[in-house]
């Protein structure tokens, strides 16, 4: 079963935003890389950027979207797997859901 205790889906809906807001600076700090290379051209730039957001998109959208408690354990799989839950907001889940988790 993919679902989690109501205690878990009231939380992750809490801290939803949170952890996208740190993936998203993530892939803002790497493309500021690829703009800040002086070894690259203008139009490099603009195709390494454009890849890096396409990829990055992917990777957003396995986490984040369709985000509802029925398929909620593959985007904590997809969150674990991206390094976005800290061991402390794996804490405060419970046992139940942290097992569901360690045991994929």
């Amino acid at each position: 079963m993919n679902n989690i205790p109501e205690s878990d889906w009231k939380y992750l809906r809490l801290i939803k935003d949170e952890l996208l807001d740190t993936l998203c600076k993530r892939i803002n700090d790497e493309a500021s890389h690829i703009i800040a290379d002086p070894r690259l051209y203008q139009h490099q730039k603009v195709l390494r950027l454009f890849e890096h957001v396409t990829q990055k998109n992917e990777i957003i959208a396995k986490c984040f979207d369709d985000w509802r408690r029925s398929n909620i354990l593959h985007k904590l799989l997809a969150l674990r797997e991206q390094r976005l839950l800290t061991e402390k907001q794996l804490s405060l889940l419970t046992e139940e859901s942290r097992d569901k988790i360690s045991q994929v």
